[in-house]
């Protein structure tokens, strides 16, 4: 049969490895220490950010486990004002602005959506949500 016996030597670097992972690996990463890893946050896309749905938008900003990726809005001045609101939140510039509420809800990374627009757009944007199967 086949001789599986390890080398000392081998044996020792694998612990020490092993050992070595939770501090090359930050805690935010795993989950731990009060962060939430990113693999388990919701990723949102705001549809209207006037008044309301900056209202709403911010609510989602608090939580920990949520984290808005996308603003959209068809008022040039709003989208500007809101994406700086969230790029300012995270201290990046990640937040993509979309003038069409489609591009948003075509982007495969984002699980969820709040759509605050006004009542002539609101179920439109609802139903193209639905079949992009965007929470809602």
């Amino acid at each position: 049969m086949f001789d599986r016996r390890i080398e000392r030597r081998s044996f020792l670097k694998g612990a020490a490895g092993a050992l070595a992972f939770p501090h090359v690996v930050s805690s935010a990463a795993l989950g731990r220490a009060g962060a939430v890893a990113p693999s388990n946050k919701i990723v949102v896309g705001a549809i209207g950010v006037g008044p309301q749905g900056t209202g709403v938008m911010r609510n989602f900003l608090a939580q920990k486990d949520a984290q808005v990726v996308a603003v959209c809005d068809l008022k040039s001045n709003v989208l500007a004002d809101r994406k700086k609101l969230v790029d300012e939140h995270y201290g990046d510039a990640g937040c993509a602005a979309y003038g069409d509420f489609r591009e948003l809800l075509a982007r495969k990374d984002i699980d969820a959506v709040l759509i605050a627009t006004t009542d002539h757009w609101h179920v439109l944007c609802a139903i193209a949500a639905a079949k992009a199967k965007k929470d809602m």
